[in-house]
């Protein structure tokens, strides 16, 4: 069985691999530990990468220009240009970054392997990186920029999560973000059909959050919506960090008959409390069925998935 690990759960390898490495999940020789990007990022101590980014702010010129042009236009081509700036400018940071290099990546991989090489998880972690490894020394380019666009789309989206966010009572501001959602909406329906990467839907669904959660929206929720809502303000990723929730981003599958699901024996193993992953299921939950309303091109649904809360 597949043993998909959080990166709480990963910091501990590191650092006190005595306190998991007898659960027995992943003390049983049957199951291989399987890293997503991000639990790789932060496996190879790369958890902090998005700090050294610039904040997309008001201190930052293409802020100031986004929210002044989006003031003052209708025109969708034009809205249409502002987010490709965005999203063109969020690859430029992410490929200027100096660990975007295969390189780099199999050397952070092979320290690591000498370091746990005579641990009794080691095994079990090596089983989990030799994917990468292949990948990095068979097809470097198509896995960087499968790497790239990966990380460029969280960012994009915590950008644009950003813009929802600003409060502007502008009638033509307000149609520029409507504009913005359904950009957002087609970017991952796009890249997802590709069959190339797999963008974390975790960071879009989380800047519909922020849609709807202004001012003018709301009247617009039931009283147990607005519960629901404003509960889920803890249960949120930090900007900076590196989105480790795979048993949502995993789980949205698309409803479409020619993408078939493969039935692999997995389970999601995380340190997250079992009231923190339901609010966070339940904000999903609610985002997508939304969607499913008010957007038609919309096929995408949240499957459930075996999640298995480890106690220390």
């Amino acid at each position: 069985m597949q043993i998909i690990i959080d990166n709480e759960i990963v910091k501990m390898f590191t650092h006190d691999p005595s306190k998991i490495v007898n659960h027995p999940l992943l003390s049983d020789p049957q199951n291989q530990l399987s890293f997503r990007w991000s639990s790789l990022f932060e496996f190879l101590e790369l958890g902090s990468i998005f700090s050294d980014l610039p904040v997309f702010d008001e201190s930052m010129p293409l802020f100031q220009a986004a929210i002044t042009t989006l003031c003052a236009t209708e025109e969708k081509e034009v809205i249409f240009y502002v987010y490709d700036q965005i999203f063109t400018e969020n690859l430029r940071q992410i490929k200027a970054l100096s660990q975007m290099h295969p390189s780099f990546f199999l050397e952070a991989i092979r320290k690591k392997e000498e370091f746990f090489f005579s641990l009794e998880i080691g095994e079990m972690l090596f089983q989990g990186l030799e994917n990468y490894k292949v990948a990095f020394i068979e097809n470097p380019s198509d896995t960087m920029h499968d790497l790239i666009l990966y990380l460029a789309w969280d960012r994009m989206c915590v950008c644009i999560a950003r813009l929802f966010n600003y409060q502007s009572t502008d009638v033509k501001f307000l149609y520029s973000i409507s504009v913005l959602k359904e950009s957002l909406l087609e970017s991952y329906q796009h890249i997802r059909e590709q069959g190339k990467t797999s963008p974390g839907i975790y960071r879009m669904l989380e800047a519909l959050f922020f849609y709807q959660m202004r001012e003018e929206s709301i009247q617009k929720h039931t009283p147990a919506e607005w519960e629901m809502l404003t509960q889920s303000f803890p249960v949120l990723k930090a900007e900076e960090a590196l989105v480790d929730f795979f048993y949502i981003d995993d789980a949205v599958i698309s409803e479409k008959p020619l993408e078939t699901v493969k039935e692999i024996s997995e389970c999601y193993l995380t340190l997250d409390s079992p009231d923190r992953v339901k609010l966070r299921l339940s904000l999903i939950q609610y985002t997508i069925d939304k969607l499913k309303t008010e957007t038609p091109s919309w096929s995408y649904s949240l499957s459930s998935k075996k999640i298995v809360y480890l106690s220390l």
